[in-house]
């Protein structure tokens, strides 16, 4: 019972510091904000010209469809950057020797950690959520149309699914750092190159087959690829009535992943993330285990 108030604790406080810092809550939406102003004043016109003067579909089915498009990887560039942020407290306290105090308590080591991973799934999950209503919002508001219900379903499952898997990578990898300026580094650099990652800057299938082939091995790619997919199901059959067509945008934008010759399914990308959550759980549980010794 102790265990579990502890741990119940250690999870509201650590929010409570995310959400009382208001630079934090602002950094992590500031990806968000940067992509969406890039794509407004910059990249919109030009790829939304191109889509309806090449294909059938009406100039407002491809605005519909180049905004569900962006928004699906914003979402995961949200989560990726949400729950990052709140880990990094963890390599705070441990820099300020804060960590020592929740040691003097009868608490392990392991269950203090997993009060920074539940604070970081709860935020990151919610977070993420409201950033698919905001997305969602944005795209009706430019005269798309609401997801389906089972799409919104398969949304919030996929940001579930996503969250727990970056938390258990975002662990693991701080579980290394010791420094305040390192974490502020890592935040940084990851917040830079995860808008590439998630093919939101520049479409995946415009980057050499080398660069594809690494993402691939990248868990956040599936990531993005399932939420685009979602999100674009509705506009980008309307936009191209050849299937030909449609494979084709779908390969060049992101929107789909080949392994060999299989299409990755929806559940694939699940069972993908839920392998790379046990992972990475497994080698921060041993990272821990040894710290311990």
């Amino acid at each position: 019972m102790f265990k579990m108030n502890a741990l119940k604790y250690l999870i509201i406080r650590n929010i409570k510091l995310y959400l009382r810092n208001k630079t934090n809550v602002f950094f992590s939406f500031l990806s968000m904000i940067i992509i969406i102003a890039l794509y407004a004043l910059f990249l919109a016109d030009a790829q939304i010209e191109s889509l309806s003067s090449q294909f059938s579909g009406s100039r407002n089915i491809a605005e519909w469809l180049i905004n569900s498009w962006i928004m699906g990887g914003i979402i995961t560039v949200n989560a990726v950057n949400i729950t990052l942020v709140l880990l990094v407290t963890m390599v705070e306290d441990e820099s300020n020797n804060r960590i020592k105090d929740f040691l003097v308590a009868p608490l392990k080591k392991y269950q203090i950690i997993g009060g920074y991973l539940g604070s970081a799934i709860i935020v990151g999950t919610i977070m993420s959520i409201l950033s698919a209503f905001i997305a969602g919002l944005y795209i009706v508001i430019n005269g798309g149309e609401i997801l389906s219900l089972i799409n919104i379903i398969k949304v919030i499952i996929g940001i579930i699914f996503t969250v727990v898997s970056v938390s258990s990578m975002a662990l693991f990898f701080l579980l290394f750092v010791k420094s305040e300026k390192t974490a502020a580094t890592i935040l940084s650099v990851v917040g830079t190159l995860i808008g590439f990652i998630a093919g939101v800057y520049v479409p995946i299938g415009l980057m050499p087959d080398f660069i594809q082939n690494i993402m691939k091995l990248l868990p956040i790619t599936y990531s993005a690829t399932m939420l685009k997919q979602i999100f674009v199901e509705a506009p980008s059959k309307l936009m191209f009535e050849n299937p030909e067509e449609l494979l084709e945008f779908n390969k060049m934008f992101g929107n789909v992943i080949y392994i060999g010759d299989k299409e990755v399914t929806y559940p694939m990308y699940l069972i993908i993330l839920t392998a790379t959550t046990i992972l990475f759980f497994i080698l921060a549980l041993i990272k821990i285990k040894k710290d311990n010794k």
